[in-house]
């Protein structure tokens, strides 16, 4: 329709990048025709829907670059065109296992503009041309609507029998699969879809059916069952944090020692003219040693806490001398005490640094500074106030 021709020539795009993209990665396209319909005005409700070989995408006046329209016109269209794919070809039972084809849709939806290095807009047409228009990872903007704390609903629930609608069918199945993807690795994915795609198009594939093909296909059963048991058949809360975080100097203290031979008693105040000899005379040695080293050293304590259901953890902790120390966590354990003891202060403690785990109930809580570090807050207040500043000059100018 004239009123919405702005839309047709981005639809298209996005329809033919999803097109060789689903081809690419799942399996051919396997027809002749792909229509596409922008709605007309007053009719804007029947956009995105589809059906075999035909799709209504969405309809906008205006679709300008790094805005909201023009995010969600690509992302309805791929939506939509995705469809052929999920519950078309692969024809799941869209109501007994809805997972199957709105879930596993998002995902490969939101997989596509991840790997074609889109973002999500958030700005309207107006804010962007005055320069605001913040774009956020694809797949971190679906997990803002994901559920991860107060979960009702398993993904492979059927459609009517859910206390929180079907909305998390499509969020929490995207951010689920991103989690295995980002576990199990990116290319082992997407064998085994190709693989899901091969033996079950034109047929009518199952949840299990799914969870046989990623099982054989990538060689990690254990964690795919796994996965199955706490986040598919079930709604499994994960919720690591960091706990208590320390790094103490261990210098020497008072007591009984040996001087020449001889035990004898060293009081507090001898320990401090020794250790601040020492101190001295390895600052003379090291005159551009970093602040928190020194010659005594650190011991360092991370204690990490787990609320929720267990996942794989990566705990990394940096020192003052620039080291690293990392930990495994795989343990069905509640809380874990970490201990290292270096010549160097520790830094920052942090939980998953790969991100692996967007179920999480909140990454905030991953990490932590030995001291506040202002940084975040300062960038934040000077951002707004320099927003605030020029809303109020352009007012000033009316």
């Amino acid at each position: 329709p004239p009123e919405f021709a702005a839309s047709a020539a981005p639809a298209l795009k996005a329809a033919k990048a999803a097109l060789t993209y689903f081809s690419d990665t799942l399996g051919p396209y396997p027809y002749r025709t792909l229509t596409i319909v922008i709605p007309p005005y007053n009719a804007e409700e029947a956009g995105g829907m589809e059906y075999p070989t035909f799709f209504t995408a969405e309809a906008y006046a205006q679709v300008e670059p790094r805005t909201a329209n023009q995010f969600a016109l690509a992302f309805v269209t791929i939506h939509e065109f995705g469809h052929s794919y999920f519950y078309g070809i692969l024809a799941s039972n869209e109501f007994e296992e809805p997972m199957l084809d709105e879930g596993l849709n998002e995902y490969w939806d939101i997989r596509m503009m991840r790997d074609q290095g889109q973002l999500a807009y958030v700005a309207s047409p107006l804010l962007a041309r005055l320069g605001f228009a913040p774009g956020y990872p694809v797949f971190d903007a679906e997990r803002t609507g994901t559920p991860r704390n107060d979960l009702a609903d398993p993904p492979g629930q059927n459609a009517w029998q859910r206390l929180q609608d079907i909305g998390p069918v499509y969020s929490r199945t995207a951010i689920l699969m991103r989690d295995l993807e980002a576990r199990i690795g990116k290319a082992p994915m997407e064998r085994a879809f190709k693989e899901y795609y091969r033996r079950w198009k034109f047929r009518h594939p199952g949840i299990a059916d799914l969870r046989e093909t990623l099982a054989e296909v990538t060689g990690q059963r254990a964690v795919i069952e796994d996965t199955f048991a706490r986040q598919v058949y079930a709604a499994a809360r994960i919720d690591d944090r960091m706990g208590d975080f320390t790094s103490t100097e261990q210098p020497p203290l008072p007591g009984m020692r040996q001087v020449n031979g001889a035990w004898a008693e060293e009081k507090q105040v001898d320990v401090d003219k020794r250790i601040e000899a020492t101190r001295a005379q390895w600052r003379r040695a090291h005159p551009h040693a970093r602040d928190g080293t020194g010659p005594y050293p650190y011991r360092t304590e991370v204690t990490v806490r787990r609320y929720g259901a267990p996942v794989p953890q990566t705990l990394v902790v940096k020192f003052a001398d620039g080291s690293t120390e990392t930990a495994r966590w795989d343990f069905e354990e509640r809380w874990h005490t970490f201990v290292w003891t270096k010549s160097a202060r520790a830094v920052s403690a942090e939980l998953d640094p790969q991100r692996q785990h967007y179920l999480d109930t909140s990454k905030l809580d991953d990490g932590r500074t030995l001291d506040p570090d202002p940084s975040a807050s300062r960038r934040w207040g000077l951002e707004f106030a320099a927003v605030a500043d020029y809303l109020f000059s352009l007012i000033a100018t009316l």
